[in-house]
């Protein structure tokens, strides 16, 4: 007869996963199931299991993105050559706005706002055919105030889509030039 001997082998527990199936896992792995109960049974400690895990830490963002570069400090312009042009600043460009009135009984009608002072001469208005009164005003791009004084009196533009109220509490009527 032959003895069997009585020595069993064990593995690390590192080596075998509790989460597998424990029967498949240690046949194949040439386990007793004497062995796989035990590994079974054993479960680490919390403080075995922070020590052989790697610590999940997040990654720094300041790790993950490039390094920011410090803003390059105002350079002198440079002097140009004798005969070559500096560029020019561009201004801004201005805008032919057309303002129209319709008024048949009107004698004299002028346009008034924040482009020409507020005054009441600086920007006439011309009568047209069929009594609607015309003029036409280059303004830069931006946001005016306007009214039109006709026969003296001042009146908002009918045709205007925005008003506002001003010190006076009348209305002025609003207009956006847009480039």
């Amino acid at each position: 007869m032959a003895k069997k001997s009585s020595k069993k082998v064990k593995k690390p527990l590192a080596a075998v996963n509790p989460l597998d199936k424990p029967a498949q896992n240690s046949q194949q792995a040439g386990l007793s199931e004497a062995v796989a109960t035990e590994t079974q049974a054993v479960k680490p400690s919390a403080e075995q299991t922070s020590a052989e895990a790697p610590p999940k830490l997040l990654t720094p963002l300041a790790a993950a993105w490039p390094t920011a570069t410090l803003p390059e400090s105002p350079k002198t312009p440079e002097k140009t050559a004798v005969g070559e042009k500096a560029p020019t600043p561009t201004a801004p460009q201005s805008v032919k706005v057309t303002f129209i009135l319709l008024d048949l009984g009107a004698r004299q009608v002028s346009l008034c706002g924040d482009f020409n002072g507020w005054t009441t001469d600086a920007t006439p208005m011309k009568r047209h055919e069929g009594g609607h009164w015309e003029t036409t005003v280059a303004l830069a791009p931006g946001r005016y105030q306007y009214k039109f004084v006709v026969d003296g009196h001042w009146i908002p533009d009918p045709l205007a889509h925005e008003h506002v109220w001003n010190q006076h509490g009348t209305l002025n009527s609003v207009i956006e030039v847009r480039p």
